[in-house]
C-alpha cells in the first residue's frame, strides 16, 4: 500500500545523486578533454574491480 511513497522517494533520492553528478560532468567536460576524462575513468574502473578481485572481505 506505501508503493506511492517508495517510487516517490526513491525518484527523489536518484535525481539528488544523479543531478550533481551530471553538473559537474558537463563542467569538467568543458575542462579537460572527453579522451581524458574516458581514459581516467576508465582507469578507475578498472582498479576498483582489481581492488574487488583481490580483497578479501
Amino acid at each position: 500500500d506505501a508503493w506511492f511513497g517508495v517510487v516517490a522517494g526513491t525518484t527523489l533520492g536518484m535525481m539528488l545523486a544523479n543531478v550533481p553528478v551530471v553538473w559537474l560532468g558537463a563542467r569538467v567536460t568543458r575542462l579537460v578533454p572527453l579522451r581524458v576524462v574516458h581514459v581516467v575513468s576508465a582507469l578507475i574502473f578498472a582498479g576498483l574491480g582489481l581492488a574487488a578481485l583481490l580483497i578479501k572481505a
